[in-house]
Protein backbone atom coordinates (compact mmCIF):
# COMPACT_ATOMS: atom_id res chain seq x y z
CA UNK A 1 0.00 0.00 0.00
CA UNK A 2 1.52 3.48 -0.91
CA UNK A 3 1.48 5.89 1.34
CA UNK A 4 0.37 9.20 0.39
CA UNK A 5 3.57 11.27 1.34
CA UNK A 6 3.45 14.14 3.66
CA UNK A 7 -0.09 13.33 4.83
CA UNK A 8 -2.02 12.40 7.93
CA UNK A 9 -5.59 10.30 8.54
CA UNK A 10 -6.86 13.98 9.25
CA UNK A 11 -5.75 15.54 5.87
CA UNK A 12 -6.94 12.58 3.50
CA UNK A 13 -10.80 12.54 2.68
CA UNK A 14 -10.26 8.77 2.26
CA UNK A 15 -7.35 7.74 4.81
CA UNK A 16 -8.11 4.14 4.41
CA UNK A 17 -6.00 4.21 1.10
CA UNK A 18 -2.92 5.36 2.96
CA UNK A 19 -3.65 2.87 5.79
CA UNK A 20 -0.99 0.66 6.63
CA UNK A 21 -2.61 -2.64 4.92
CA UNK A 22 -1.14 -4.50 2.03
CA UNK A 23 -4.63 -5.65 -0.46
CA UNK A 24 -4.06 -7.50 -3.26
CA UNK A 25 -7.02 -9.09 -5.65
CA UNK A 26 -4.22 -11.58 -7.48
CA UNK A 27 -5.46 -14.41 -4.98
CA UNK A 28 -7.67 -16.88 -6.29
CA UNK A 29 -11.27 -16.06 -6.22
CA UNK A 30 -10.78 -12.15 -5.26
CA UNK A 31 -11.61 -11.05 -8.31
CA UNK A 32 -15.08 -8.41 -8.33
CA UNK A 33 -13.60 -7.86 -4.65
CA UNK A 34 -14.04 -4.22 -4.00
CA UNK A 35 -10.68 -3.21 -2.73
CA UNK A 36 -11.78 0.49 -1.31
CA UNK A 37 -14.32 -1.15 0.32
CA UNK A 38 -12.25 -3.89 2.16
CA UNK A 39 -9.81 -1.04 2.80
CA UNK A 40 -12.31 0.96 4.12
CA UNK A 41 -13.62 -1.52 6.46
CA UNK A 42 -10.56 -2.58 8.05
CA UNK A 43 -9.17 1.18 8.73
CA UNK A 44 -13.07 2.05 10.12
CA UNK A 45 -12.21 -1.17 12.39
CA UNK A 46 -9.04 -0.56 13.60
CA UNK A 47 -9.42 2.94 14.14
CA UNK A 48 -8.66 4.14 18.01
CA UNK A 49 -7.05 0.13 18.62
CA UNK A 50 -3.77 0.12 19.99
CA UNK A 51 -2.18 -1.50 16.98
CA UNK A 52 -3.67 1.60 15.35
CA UNK A 53 -2.01 3.95 17.39
CA UNK A 54 1.25 2.17 16.90
CA UNK A 55 1.24 2.09 13.50
CA UNK A 56 0.59 5.62 13.68
CA UNK A 57 3.42 6.24 15.48
CA UNK A 58 5.85 3.84 13.99
CA UNK A 59 5.21 5.54 10.43
CA UNK A 60 5.80 9.49 12.17
CA UNK A 61 8.83 8.04 13.07
CA UNK A 62 9.86 6.40 9.99
CA UNK A 63 8.50 9.63 7.70
CA UNK A 64 11.26 11.43 9.93
CA UNK A 65 13.80 9.18 9.47
CA UNK A 66 13.30 9.08 5.30
CA UNK A 67 13.70 12.93 5.39
CA UNK A 68 16.82 12.68 7.76
CA UNK A 69 18.09 10.35 5.23
CA UNK A 70 17.66 12.49 2.08
CA UNK A 71 19.22 15.51 3.63
CA UNK A 72 22.19 13.30 4.25
CA UNK A 73 21.96 11.68 0.18
CA UNK A 74 22.26 15.54 -0.76
CA UNK A 75 25.01 16.43 0.73
CA UNK A 76 27.15 13.05 -0.91
CA UNK A 77 29.38 13.55 -3.84
CA UNK A 78 30.31 11.89 -6.55
CA UNK A 79 33.70 10.47 -4.65
CA UNK A 80 31.34 9.39 -1.89
CA UNK A 81 29.22 6.93 -4.43
CA UNK A 82 31.88 5.86 -6.18
CA UNK A 83 33.30 4.80 -2.99
CA UNK A 84 30.07 3.08 -1.33
CA UNK A 85 30.08 1.58 -4.66
CA UNK A 86 33.44 -0.47 -4.16
CA UNK A 87 32.05 -1.19 -0.65
CA UNK A 88 28.64 -2.99 -2.01
CA UNK A 89 30.55 -4.77 -4.74
CA UNK A 90 33.19 -5.94 -2.70
CA UNK A 91 30.59 -7.30 -0.18
CA UNK A 92 28.49 -8.73 -3.17
CA UNK A 93 31.27 -10.50 -4.14
CA UNK A 94 32.02 -11.86 -0.67
CA UNK A 95 28.31 -13.21 -0.58
CA UNK A 96 28.63 -14.60 -3.76
CA UNK A 97 31.25 -17.10 -2.84
CA UNK A 98 29.75 -18.21 0.06
CA UNK A 99 25.76 -18.55 -1.66
CA UNK A 100 24.89 -22.46 -1.29
CA UNK A 101 22.22 -23.38 -4.08
CA UNK A 102 22.45 -26.84 -2.90
CA UNK A 103 18.88 -26.41 -1.18
CA UNK A 104 15.78 -26.09 -2.45
CA UNK A 105 12.85 -23.80 -0.38
CA UNK A 106 9.13 -24.53 -0.90
CA UNK A 107 6.19 -22.33 -0.04
CA UNK A 108 3.15 -23.88 -0.44
CA UNK A 109 0.22 -21.45 -0.12
CA UNK A 110 -2.67 -23.03 1.32
CA UNK A 111 -4.64 -20.25 1.63
CA UNK A 112 -8.88 -20.71 1.24
CA UNK A 113 -7.75 -24.66 1.44
CA UNK A 114 -8.83 -25.40 4.81
CA UNK A 115 -12.48 -23.12 4.05
CA UNK A 116 -12.92 -25.36 1.18
CA UNK A 117 -11.97 -28.62 3.78
CA UNK A 118 -14.86 -26.77 6.14
CA UNK A 119 -17.24 -26.72 3.42
CA UNK A 120 -17.02 -30.11 2.35
CA UNK A 121 -17.74 -31.12 5.79
CA UNK A 122 -20.87 -29.31 5.90
CA UNK A 123 -22.08 -28.71 2.73
CA UNK A 124 -24.65 -25.40 4.18
CA UNK A 125 -21.72 -23.20 4.13
CA UNK A 126 -21.56 -23.11 0.42
CA UNK A 127 -21.34 -20.12 -1.33
CA UNK A 128 -21.47 -17.86 2.31
CA UNK A 129 -18.70 -15.75 3.34
CA UNK A 130 -17.04 -17.54 5.99
CA UNK A 131 -13.62 -17.65 7.88
CA UNK A 132 -12.06 -20.46 10.06
CA UNK A 133 -10.00 -19.45 12.93
CA UNK A 134 -10.89 -18.20 16.64
CA UNK A 135 -11.22 -14.92 18.37
CA UNK A 136 -7.03 -14.32 18.45
CA UNK A 137 -6.60 -15.46 14.84
CA UNK A 138 -7.76 -16.23 11.43
CA UNK A 139 -6.70 -19.08 9.86
CA UNK A 140 -8.11 -18.73 6.05
CA UNK A 141 -11.06 -17.53 4.45
CA UNK A 142 -12.85 -18.15 1.37
CA UNK A 143 -13.43 -14.60 -0.44
CA UNK A 144 -17.25 -15.20 -1.37
CA UNK A 145 -18.80 -11.85 -1.85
Amino acid sequence: MEKIEGTSSTENPRPWQSYHTVYTNAKAGMDGVDKEKVQRVVYEMSKGSKYFDNEERKEAFIRQKIEHMRVRCAKLTAADLAHYQKVADKRVSELEVRRDLSRIWLHVDMDAFYAAVETLSDPSLKGKPMAVGGMSMISTANYEV
